[in-house]
């Protein structure tokens, strides 16, 4: 029924609450509600019904048991937590979900789904008013009930480093360091928040530049500070070679000692601060987003004003805070290191390559230092407005740019996108994934700034530009706080129109793509989706990989990349759409003054090979020792330009 009026409807579980969301067309307001509220509160629970979602349950805890990324969260909360719920995994446990009956189940919703329990957000084109006297109605009849106190248990502090091995099917080795932090109302969440960011929020964060960029010990790195009700978790997590495992562990804590001890520079907190500050700001581009965040301010916080409070929290901290709450919760006592290994092969027989007493003896070695390190001590956010829409306007350049550009003044933001005809319909299968990988290099440095230069730039606005190739097109998207639309129209035409294409970053982003190519095996259904793909279409581009073989990533070179660049970015195909908190002609007027004397001449494209119907249904299968079995059925359609 949502679905029918333009609408999407779902709902998830976290670890504090369970969330149902809705948006729809405002004008179907009255359904939307309808619905919800008929779901809350009469709910049938048929058997039969129940029993298929049952199923569909379990299925989705045997899927995730193929899943390394799942499997590595799932082991870093049950080492990390040895008595708090927080430990065992939402979804549930198979033995558990086996043995829910229809009466367990109407006893847990009559006992938490009761209006005293409940928060109802509502944000969009409404009028407060009416809706609240719509929704008096249709709640008229929910009765408040006596909730059962239950009170979860308290996880002791943890005395010593714990860690957890274990094999799994996977093409590379995942690995993750967790440490205590406090519950999201401790005065310490600002400061661990520009901490997370610091060590490893972006690109150019301390761990992602030493371990990433520098020495290459890893395909991935990451922060995440989980801050919950009760205290939650920092971890850091990453994916690389087994082999670099010792390395890496030394490495993470010697930059956390390092950290600790010289603080971070006034440089980095000014970047973390604007990179917090401004996904607040993105997050209101939506219905959605606004309803979440007020949704969570008022169940987990009960305080609706929350985000004032947090973003002068977030200016407030200093170099000190960050170090103080570094050296409080990031120590070897309070973390726990999770790693899951690739399972040995009758190719590659290999033993384990790291072990608990590896760990240990890795971060002795950062320890040197340990001791200094602990005895070392050493504006209101822009309120939205009623969203005022202009018709998109389209403009064909003087060098056959067309340009499309819409203003949208409900969030001070702006996003631009670049796009041409390319992407895997214009490959062949020696140069399988050349877009992709031209993509992923526009960004890898220009004629005017290095890799590491443009991160910097980019990360100085709080915004982001990147380079991207489907199926049937390839270009770059950008996106940027309105205030730096001057300054982020300049690194975005920078990025599209003068690529330096290093051999430095060409190697770096290859070994990640080789990376990526050896790992696809780990997501079954995505693999299952590629057989299924190689097979519908014989002839026809669209049955290769848009990341492209082992092979072809391989052979790739230089100057296939450049080639492909020259041939597909030209202005005569390019679109470019700007969309935002803007004024249309000032838009035009600077896009057509920065893109002045672009008249880079491109190939003609050829036409791909027409892929012919069979007469018969076509079976192709592959064993895998996996939990699950994945099946595609699929046929060929129509072209999009069809009036089919």
């Amino acid at each position: 029924e949502i679905e029918s009026v333009g609408g999407d409807i779902n709902a998830y579980t976290s670890f504090d609450n369970t969330v149902y969301h809705l948006v729809v067309p405002s004008r179907h307001f009255s359904t939307e509600l309808d619905v919800i509220s008929d779901s809350i509160q009469h709910s049938a629970f048929d058997p039969g019904e129940l029993s298929k979602e049952l199923e569909v349950v379990l299925e989705e805890l045997r899927m995730n048991k193929d899943r390394p990324g799942r499997n590595l969260f799932k082991s870093a909360l049950s080492t990390s937590y040895s008595t708090h719920p927080y430990g065992r995994p939402v979804i549930g446990y198979e033995s558990v979900i086996e043995n829910l009956s229809r009466e367990k189940i109407l006893e847990f919703f009559h006992q938490w789904y009761v209006p005293n329990n409940m928060t109802l957000v509502i944000v969009g084109d409404v009028d407060a008013k009416a809706v609240l006297k719509e929704v008096k109605a249709s709640f008229k009849d929910f009765k408040k009930r006596r909730i059962k106190k239950v009170k979860r248990a308290e996880e002791p502090a943890q005395h010593g480093l714990r860690t957890s091995i274990e094999l799994f099917k996977t093409a590379e080795a995942h690995f993750a360091l967790s440490f205590h932090i406090p519950d999201i109302k401790s005065d310490d969440t600002y400061a661990i928040d520009v901490l997370e960011g610091v060590l490893g929020g972006t690109e150019t964060s301390r761990l992602y530049k030493d371990l990433k960029v520098e020495s290459s010990l890893v395909h991935s790195i990451s922060t995440y500070a989980m801050t919950l009700k009760e205290p939650g978790l920092f971890l850091i997590i990453g994916v690389a070679e087994s082999k670099n495992l010792n390395k890496i562990v030394e490495k993470v804590y010697a930059d956390i000692i390092e950290l600790g001890r010289t603080g971070p520079t006034n440089e980095e907190l000014r970047r973390v601060r604007l990179g917090l500050e401004s996904g607040f700001i993105y997050s209101r581009e939506s219905m959605r987003g606004i309803a979440s965040k007020l949704g969570y301010y008022e169940t987990t916080l009960g305080d609706l004003k929350f985000e004032r409070k947090y973003l002068k929290g977030i200016r407030a901290v200093t170099p000190e805070d960050v170090r103080r709450v570094l050296q409080k919760y990031l120590t070897i006592e309070n973390m726990s290191v999770t790693m899951l290994l690739p399972e040995p092969t009758e190719q590659k027989n290999e033993e384990i390559i790291i072990s608990e007493a590896d760990i240990e003896a890795a971060l002795k070695r950062s320890l040197n230092s340990f001791k200094d390190l602990k005895s070392a001590t050493s504006e209101v956010p822009v309120k939205l407005s009623r969203e005022q829409l202009k018709e998109g306007t389209k403009t064909v350049l003087p060098d056959g740019i067309t340009l499309i550009v819409k203003e949208a003044h409900a969030n001070p933001t702006v996003a631009f996108y670049a796009a041409v005809p390319g992407g895997l319909r214009f490959e062949s299968r020696e140069k399988n994934g050349v877009g992709n990988f031209t993509a992923a290099m526009l960004r890898k440095g220009t004629k005017r700034r290095t890799y590491k230069e443009l991160a910097v730039a980019l990360e100085e606005l709080a915004g982001g530009v990147s380079g991207f190739s489907g199926w049937n097109s390839t270009g770059v998207t950008g996106k940027f706080l309105s205030r730096d639309f001057d300054k982020g129209l300049a690194l975005f035409h920078e990025v599209l129109t003068e690529p330096s294409f290093p051999q430095l970053e060409i190697e770096n982003v290859r070994k990640d793509l080789l990376a990526a190519i050896k790992m696809q095996e780990d997501s079954l259904p995505k693999y299952t989706f590629r057989l299924f793909l190689k097979n519908l279409y014989r002839k026809h581009p669209y049955g290769m990989p848009t990341i492209g073989t082992k092979e072809s990533i391989t052979n790739m070179t230089r100057d296939d990349l450049v080639k492909h660049y020259k041939d597909f970015f030209v202005p005569e195909r390019m679109v470019i759409t700007v969309v935002g908190d803007v004024d249309t002609e000032e838009v035009r007027r600077k896009v057509t003054e920065i893109f002045n004397g672009y008249d880079a001449k491109g190939v003609k494209l050829s036409t791909p090979p027409i892929e012919s119907r069979r007469d018969t249904p076509q079976q192709v299968s592959e064993r895998k020792k996996k939990a699950q079995t994945h099946v595609v059925i699929g046929f060929l359609g129509t072209s999009i330009g069809s009036d089919d």
